[in-house]
């Protein structure tokens, strides 16, 4: 009797668990949430400058990459994205957003943010603050979790200058030296590359610098030394 007591029992526990389960799959399933991603390649800002392209650029495309928390379905959902109130950015005229939708069978998404080269950039920087707001198909992701919070905010800063970059001090000068307009304008020419915030591995900068002396050297031997704007010679460690 106590045998089929004991049987009776663990048949009535097992229930209780498999029906915890299936509740918390349940509410797993009907909150999906989405994120901006953030890692060392994907911060959760970029410095988005039209003067260091040529003047005949005049609009480009920076990408916000999204990822949901949750299962992927078989129909395309919407995203909501708030312009948070310390924005200078104006619609339609600094800026344009492309399609906020995560695809169908899709876990991750990049949204394009078209820019717009406008004058006032050129004396000023536009800044472009968005906030994960809820949609019809997605809540914001990780909101009640205070170190990843900003997994819910993403900032871009637009213009038309050719700035320092915020990551220079810390992370260029020991490769490059240190920082002038002119010389960040010709490493830019040489390398090509336009974007110098995140990750940039010690192979990239070795044939970085070996580039841009290589060039300096064949600059110097036609027009003699490169002068900064402060009347310095631009040089390489």
């Amino acid at each position: 009797m106590k045998i089929n007591i004991y049987i009776i029992l663990a048949l009535f526990s097992s229930l209780l668990s498999l029906n915890g389960c299936k509740e918390k799959r349940l509410m797993f399933e009907e909150a999906p949430a989405v994120y901006f991603t953030k890692f060392i390649v994907d911060p959760d800002s970029v410095n988005y400058s039209f003067g260091i392209r040529p003047v005949e650029i005049v609009t480009d495309t920076v990408y916000l990459t999204m990822r949901i928390m949750g299962n992927s379905t078989p129909a395309d959902r919407e995203i909501k994205l708030d312009v948070v109130g310390s924005s200078t950015a104006k619609a339609g005229y600094h800026y344009a957003l492309g399609p906020l939708v995560m695809p169908a069978n899709m876990f991750q998404t990049r949204i394009p943010v078209y820019l717009f080269r406008r004058p006032g950039m050129k004396d000023s920087i536009i800044s472009l603050n968005f906030k994960v707001a809820e949609s019809k198909d997605f809540k914001p992701g990780y909101g009640d979790i205070a170190y990843v919070k900003t997994r819910l905010e993403y900032k871009i800063n637009i213009d038309d200058q050719i700035l320092k970059p915020s990551n220079w001090e810390s992370s260029l000068a020991k490769t490059f030296g240190n920082f002038s307009v002119v010389k960040f304008r010709f490493l830019i020419e040489v390398t090509g590359r336009k974007i110098w915030t995140g990750l940039i591995g010690d192979g990239e900068r070795a044939n970085y610098v070996t580039d841009v002396k290589f060039a300096l050297y064949n600059y110097e031997k036609l027009h003699g030394p490169m002068l900064d704007e402060n009347g310095l010679a631009v040089t390489f460690p």
